[in-house]
């Protein structure tokens, strides 16, 4: 039984699997590698997960969520006809989803997977991803950071000894990791990143500086109309990674605006999200004690690594050479592939060695609120550390070690991990008791902690908790949403037209949107009483018709500039 690969991305999640001698990408039931991450609720609990789903960002913004990743291991709740739902719940179903298609693909059941999550993922955000893939029907043992599946799938294409600095910027996050790559092993030397800085922050920044420029009040349009600006907002900086100038021409109800923007503009405004990325590359240089010198190359990833403004930015504060992954949307998956296939032990990779570290310092809390790390940031896995604790008052009898991720010095902005308790200690004088406590940390991310004194010892492991859920409502929740039944697979492409179509329509008005509804019902009626030669003539004369409607709502304007220019000379793709 195979194990399956995942990149589960804020934007976009793929699947891959290991045979044959290589990593092959996972296509879904549209034949296409990348599936949105995005959910659609029904409100007889039908899902829609993917392209569908993202179209009714737009037409059903009320029970349509993306993004949700940003959201995992919290107690933020997304509602729809009157029910909850947490971000691993939103996860569990596009994981379903490509586990659905890995198994149409494959012809055989898929029940393990290697999850792919951002390095800088917290222990809550992990655990929520593991809960994420339980819910799917999926064993998660594993998870593998996105850098680091990155440098796998590089190194595995090269095979030559270079230090290289991985930048994966993405939907919605952010990781840089520096690597050393040598014969069989990929050792991950440093990691940091921004878990709330991607491609979509610029959609947004596009957005406002619409409603900024126009003198309009967001709030003043509906939650389906902004969902059009953003979406406007999206292609507008997807075009700006072909042209220095674009222009969009869209309605919002019986008025007609334009979006503009020049990537110097864009620059402009994205001011402080360039400043953010700064932070991470900083950290990994300190961190691993590596200079510019010793770096052979800054390797960028991630799909939000296309846009220009983004490679000439990192090209301006690197002292490397920068270059462009060749598969940018898709060098996760690859390596998460390669990951699961390094699990299974089979093919050429069996003895291949990714060694990854700990992304945040663990330890404890003292008496006076301050963090005694144990095991620090960029540790190497799997790795055993101890420290000596003595009691900090006289005739104390009971030791409570509480035990925190983070990097703070005060523990109450870290993350409370468990505790355990020494008790029976004998009644002596501040200092004169101690004990050892002992990290031993593994690559899957199971904390075992021991404390012992002479003739005492307490034991914990902390590992794969259920955040915010119980057992019994993990459980619960299984049953739940195995319940839910996910659009038919095979009638995908049927619905993406008519949810595309229902979108242009509402950003449409007059004759147009009376013709389109025509057409719509049209269709509709043939998919429930056509014949399948009807049903697919249909689909064409509907489509088009889509295509020049869509065309005819779009303007360019195109003009070259100096630094895009310099840009586009000084990147290898």
């Amino acid at each position: 039984m195979a194990i399956i690969g995942i990149d589960l991305g804020t934007t976009n999640s793929l699947a891959a699997v290991y045979r044959e001698a290589k990593v092959e990408l996972i296509p879904n039931s549209l034949g296409e590698f990348l599936t949105p991450s995005v959910v659609s609720i029904g409100e007889d609990g039908q899902i829609y997960v993917g392209k569908i789903a993202k179209e009714m960002l737009i037409t059903r913004p009320e029970c349509t969520f993306q993004e949700f990743k940003r959201n995992m291991g919290t107690d933020y709740v997304y509602r729809a006809h009157g029910r909850e739902y947490r971000a691993e719940e939103l996860s569990a179903l596009v994981l379903r989803s490509l586990k659905e298609d890995a198994e149409r693909f494959l012809g055989e059941p898929v029940s393990e997977a290697v999850i792919s999550v951002p390095a800088y993922f917290n222990d809550d955000k992990r655990c929520a991803t593991k809960n994420a893939g339980a819910l799917a029907g999926l064993v998660v043992e594993r998870l593998i950071n996105e850098p680091s599946a990155v440098a796998l799938k590089h190194h595995m294409e090269n095979e030559e000894m270079e230090n290289f600095l991985i930048f994966d910027f993405g939907g919605g996050t952010l990781d840089v990791s520096m690597v050393e790559a040598f014969d069989n092993m990929v050792e991950i030397r440093a990691v940091s990143g921004d878990n709330y800085l991607g491609g979509k922050d610029f959609n947004e920044l596009i957005a406002e500086h619409f409603y900024s420029e126009n003198g309009l009040e967001k709030t003043r349009f509906s939650p389906e109309e902004q969902g059009i600006v953003l979406q406007e907002a999206e292609l507008l900086k997807r075009m700006l990674s072909r042209r220095n100038q674009v222009s969009r021409t869209f309605k919002l109800g019986e008025n007609e605006y334009t979006m503009e923007m020049s990537n110097q503009q864009l620059i402009h405004i994205s001011a402080e999200l360039f400043k953010r990325m700064t932070g991470p590359m900083k950290r990994v240089l300190n961190d691993s004690g590596m200079t510019w010198e010793e770096i052979d190359q800054v390797i960028l990833a991630g799909g939000s690594s296309k846009m220009p403004v983004v490679r000439q930015y990192i090209q301006s504060i690197a002292e490397a050479t920068v270059v462009m992954d060749d598969q940018p949307d898709e060098s996760i998956a690859l390596g998460v592939g390669l990951a699961a296939a390094i699990k299974a032990r089979i093919g050429d990779v069996r003895d291949m060695v990714l060694s990854d570290i700990c992304p945040f310092s663990l330890g404890m809390e003292l008496y006076d609120g301050t963090f005694s790390p144990i095991i620090e940031r960029n540790d190497t896995l799997p790795c055993s550390r101890s420290r000596v604790y003595s009691t900090a008052r006289d005739f104390q009898d009971t030791m409570e070690f509480r035990i925190y991720q983070g990097e703070s010095i005060m523990v109450r902005d870290n993350l409370l991990l468990g505790t355990l308790q020494l008790d029976g200690l004998p009644k002596q004088r501040a200092g004169e008791v101690s004990a050892v406590v002992t990290f031993l940390y593994d690559i899957n991310g199971i904390l075992d902690i021991h404390v012992d004194r002479p003739g005492q010892s307490v034991h914990k492991v902390i590992m794969n908790r259920n955040i915010g859920l119980s057992e019994e409502q993990l459980e619960e929740k299984l049953k739940e949403l195995s319940q839910m039944a996910m659009y038919p697979k095979g009638k995908e492409r049927d619905r993406l037209l008519i949810e595309r179509a229902r979108r242009v329509y509402m950003e449409s008005t007059g004759q147009v949107r009376e013709d389109l509804e025509r057409e719509i019902r049209q269709y509709e009626y043939l998919l429930s009483h056509g014949k399948e030669k009807d049903i697919r003539q249909g689909f064409v004369r509907l489509l088009l018709y889509l295509e020049s409607l869509e065309q005819k709502q779009v303007t360019f304007e195109e003009f070259r500039e100096d630094f895009f220019q310099e840009a586009d000379g000084n990147f290898e793709e």
